[in-house]
């Protein structure tokens, strides 16, 4: 407001010899310029704060080694910020770029949900018919429909077979014969179990039902559409150009992740691709190039969300149904800071005070062996799933997250950056647990 009165000063001075109207009309002009500029200065600073914050937010995790992967930001529909990070290959010290690919773990099954609307709409399949109709001898195959398979009610556990098999390729059909061996976890349809085997019949029977192979259905279904075109579905055979190789975060830095085949999660987990890609396709679904029960299947609250995590790499979308904002995280690294980062986007796009904080690793200590078989063992998780503690080589396992002590009776877990403390009965032996990140706290107790 300063700079407008000299500016109403200045023209005052010079239009004083008795011109007072069009000094009047001048000075007006000339304020309304100035405030049209000071509005248009004040947006783009706005605009350009967001990227600066981003950049800030996500610099130190990067920095320490915590993070690594690609983040694209958006908003009103526009691509802001876009920025690789870390390492695609540590062995070549190749970085990551904006278009390297990164598996995108179960953003993978939002794409199978497009595939079965799309059939649906053209009347080669539909939700209420049931399993035996495309597998006649696949056990409860009577029981279980398409929708319960599509909604995680058909009772087929999330895995079906032990780590070393996941290492090696299974065609769909070979994933049917493995996922028929697996013993129901309930009646179909009377609870809902997260299952990345049941997608992955899911993916053989739209198969059978169009007569494509996922591979083909993914391309005309959901990449095309999209304008997707460095996305693809696994095949370990091929050679996949600028893939990252997969890490995790250990006390000492990083160590590479176990190898898998990632064709036996196909339709729940198979898809590599770029950011920007991932952002495409959650555009696209907003967008209605799906179709609207696509859309309506996979937005909830006028937000389209969708998270996966396998092995080493994890990935995130979230974008506004009116495209107000929208971000995609992938890590080609198992790390916390994936966790704080997504939070942090979140808040930043939206304009809210940053809920993240500057995060510090917590002091490791030493426990013998002898100490740590105190903890081992199966707690019932009161949302219906189990901890199953096991030591392997002086180190606590829950399934292959491996934790590490810090304090008595407490553990930190590199993965989400969470904490992991053990409750004690009376007799001083331990009976329960709880399990606590940046956006979940899980408990359980033993039996």
């Amino acid at each position: 407001m300063e700079g407008c009165q000299k500016a109403v000063n200045l023209f005052a001075e010079e239009f004083s010899c008795g011109k007072v109207k069009y000094m009047k009309r001048s000075i007006v002009r000339y304020i309304l310029v100035v405030i049209a500029l000071l509005a248009f200065s004040a947006i783009a600073a706005s605009q350009s704060s967001k990227p600066a914050q981003i950049e800030e937010m996500i610099g130190p995790f990067t920095e320490q080694g915590y993070f690594s992967g690609v983040v694209v930001a958006s908003e009103d529909g526009k691509v802001i910020y876009e920025k690789g990070f870390g390492i695609a290959n540590a062995d070549f010290q190749i970085p990551n770029k904006p278009d390297t690919r990164i598996g995108i773990a179960s953003i993978t099954k939002p794409m199978t949900t497009v595939i079965l609307n799309r059939l649906i709409e053209e009347k080669k399949i539909a939700t209420d018919q049931r399993v035996s109709k495309y597998i006649p001898d696949f056990p409860n195959g009577n029981k279980i429909t398409i929708e319960m398979l599509a909604s995680h009610r058909s009772g087929i556990p999330h895995r079906v077979m032990p780590t070393e098999q996941e290492a090696v390729p299974h065609t769909s059909a070979e994933m049917v014969d493995k996922i028929a061996q697996a013993k129901l976890e309930f009646e179909p349809g009377s609870q809902r179990l997260y299952s990345s085997a049941g997608f992955a019949l899911l993916a053989r029977i739209l198969e059978i039902a169009s007569g494509r192979q996922y591979a083909q259905l993914l391309q005309q279904y959901v990449f095309d559409p999209a304008g997707m075109k460095d996305s693809l579905d696994f095949d370990g055979e091929k050679i996949i150009p600028r893939r990252a190789q997969d890490y995790l975060l250990r006390p000492k830095g990083l160590v590479n992740a176990a190898l898998m085949d990632y064709s036996f999660l196909i339709g729940a987990g198979s898809v590599f691709g770029t950011a920007r890609d991932i952002h495409s396709f959650g555009e696209a679904l907003l967008d209605g190039k799906y179709g609207k029960a696509a859309r309506d299947a996979l937005v909830r609250d006028n937000v389209f969300r969708a998270d996966g995590r396998t092995n080493g790499h994890r990935a995130y979308v979230e974008i506004d149904r009116e495209k107000k904002y929208g971000y995609v995280v992938l890590s080609n690294l198992s790390s916390g800071a994936f966790d704080i980062i997504s939070q942090g986007l979140t808040d930043i796009l939206t304009g809210k005070e940053s809920t993240t904080k500057a995060f510090r690793f917590p002091k490791i200590v030493s426990l013998s062996d002898k100490e740590l078989a105190d903890y081992e063992g199966t707690y019932n998780r009161t949302d219906g799933g189990t901890f199953r503690i096991a030591l392997k080589d002086g180190i606590l396992y829950s399934a292959n997250l491996a934790i590490y002590p810090t304090a008595n009776d407490c553990f930190f877990d590199y993965a989400f950056f969470g904490e992991v403390c053990f409750g004690r009965d009376e007799s001083k032996a331990v009976n329960s647990i709880v399990w606590k990140g940046l956006t979940f706290e899980l408990k359980g107790q033993k039996p």
